[in-house]
């Protein structure tokens, strides 16, 4: 049974602990103690192992209780003279954070202090926690169950935390985002402020026969979702048993991923292989005016975990310029593993629609791209090409308003992004400054020729990013912005004359 709270008592408890340990040790000189010993003489505790350092750790499967999204599990460590006490709070996936406790002789008497870590670590990185984290968890998930039929909220309160109905997210407290993340800072987190997780797409698929539901979530800071924010896309499975469903696997922290807080636009869960499957994220947002369509595939390994491993998309380089992707797997000669085939579609008006494939096989455990069809040549900039006239013709000009003949300065100027949708400070201060404005109409029309010119188009897009993360989370005053547009014409200038990808 899983407790929602629990006091700690280490008196009585401690010396009968204590004085079993005492037993236990006779006539050994190391800290494991045999399984029937452990069932005999630690009534309540189970041992984590039966050899090396599991086996000197034990944990009370009866007391573990939820703490945020994760779990206490109280826990005892043996030495060969006495025993340590003490807690630990893990997320059951792969970190733990091993709290302070008590270390006592082997009589039960309190000797010293056990310390505890500073801040939650990989459970790996610390003697038997990964097989205690499994053993534990084992029994935590086992209880934890949405009955009747499947709902979002239910689910997302079970895993993450309290649900509110008004803004559809549950507050998820105790979220740790993996310092390896890539884009982890794009995410905007604050340490100790909750995360809010929505709901943004479930399926229904069959796997060894059982009956499985999959939940993909989206969690955002709370007030977060400025242009360059991305989401944090996560993953869990449920399981059918009986008129419940369990959790069969979560993956919270799966990629940083999307703009503007969305982790994507659309989701599509499609077999992968005869006997696996895998997620696909599509996206869209626009940089500096332009259209970007972006799709990133997740293959499934059996253990619930979900890799990436193909991530495309393009820009367009007219601002009437229409892209969508589109992704599929295709059975081809490796049955495992199904071809993946991106088609993207480009549209502009009074032009045909063109396609391009580009199409990926897995090779020596990665995907590769075999083909991949250019970009229509009908779109390509020339030198020089100026930006949109209807974007310009308001750029510093205030609007007409109020009694005839009475000018009213704008609320916003035109830019190359959509001003009703600004979060930051950069955006704000762009959409109400002509000055600025401007300058970001002017770089919109550089960026064109740098991205018609540029080789590596996955650079390219990674620079972008940096540069953009760069502004919205460092320039906070008119001053900071005009250095940005003036060092970013000068790179993007420079790109579009050589077709190189620089750092700067």
């Amino acid at each position: 049974m899983i407790t929602s709270a629990r006091t700690w008592r280490y008196g009585t408890s401690a010396l009968l602990v204590g004085a079993a340990f005492a037993l236990a040790a006779c006539g050994k000189n190391t800290g494991s103690v045999s399984e029937s010993s452990s069932a005999k003489q630690f009534p309540g505790f189970q041992q984590v192992g039966q050899s090396g350092d599991a086996a000197q750790l034990w944990f009370n499967p009866a007391s573990i209780s939820r703490s945020g999204s994760g779990y206490i599990v109280e826990t005892l460590k043996s030495f060969p003279q006495g025993y340590a006490r003490f807690s630990v709070v893990t997320n059951c996936r792969d970190s733990i954070l091993r709290q302070a406790g008590t270390q006592y002789r082997a009589d039960g008497t309190a000797q010293q202090t056990y310390p505890g870590n500073d801040a939650a670590v990989t459970a790996k990185s610390e003697p038997g926690m990964t097989e205690l984290m499994s053993a534990a968890c084992s029994i935590a998930m086992a209880s934890r169950a949405i009955a009747g039929e499947f709902n979002i909220p239910a689910a997302l309160e079970l895993l993450y935390g309290p649900y509110d109905d008004n803004s559809k997210t549950a507050s998820w407290q105790d979220a740790v985002i993996p310092p390896n993340l890539p884009w982890r800072d794009n995410l905007q987190a604050a340490p100790g402020k909750a995360l809010l997780v929505s709901g943004v797409a479930t399926f229904d698929f069959s796997e060894d026969s059982k009956q499985k539901k999959v939940l993909v979530t989206s969690a955002v800071p709370d007030g977060g979702g400025c242009h360059a924010c991305t989401g944090l896309l996560g993953v869990a499975v449920f399981i059918k048993d009986g008129d419940k469903w369990k959790v069969d696997s979560n993956h919270p922290y799966v990629a940083s991923m999307g703009a503007s807080g969305s982790v994507g636009s659309g989701f599509e869960w499609v077999p992968s292989g005869d006997n696996s499957y895998a997620l696909v994220v599509n996206g869209g947002d626009s940089h500096q005016g332009y259209q970007t369509a972006t799709t990133t595939v997740f293959v499934r390994a059996k253990d619930g975990t979900l890799t990436q491993v193909v991530d495309d998309g393009d820009t367009g380089v007219s601002d009437t310029e229409l892209l969508s992707a589109q992704t599929s797997f295709v059975k081809g000669k490796n049955a495992a593993h199904y071809d993946v085939k991106v088609s993207l579609t480009y549209q502009i008006p009074n032009q045909a629609t063109y396609v391009a494939d580009h199409v990926y096989q897995y090779v020596n455990g990665n995907y590769v791209a075999v083909k991949k069809d250019g970009p229509p040549k009908y779109v390509q900039s020339t030198e020089g090409a100026p930006a949109d006239s209807s974007q310009n013709t308001n750029v510093g000009e205030p609007a007409m308003s109020g009694s005839a003949g009475t000018l009213q300065p704008p609320a916003t100027y035109a830019t190359s992004f959509d001003c009703a949708k600004a979060r930051s400070d950069a955006e704000h201060l762009i959409c109400g400054d002509p000055e600025l404005a401007n300058a970001d109409i002017q770089l919109a029309a550089i960026f064109l020729r740098a991205k018609a010119a540029v080789t590596d188009q996955s650079a390219f897009r990674e620079r972008v990013r940096q540069q953009w993360n760069y502004r919205e989370q460092n320039c906070h005053d008119k001053e900071c912005l005009m250095r940005w547009y003036v060092d970013q014409k000068v790179a993007l200038s420079q790109i579009a004359q050589t077709g190189r990808v620089t750092t700067n």
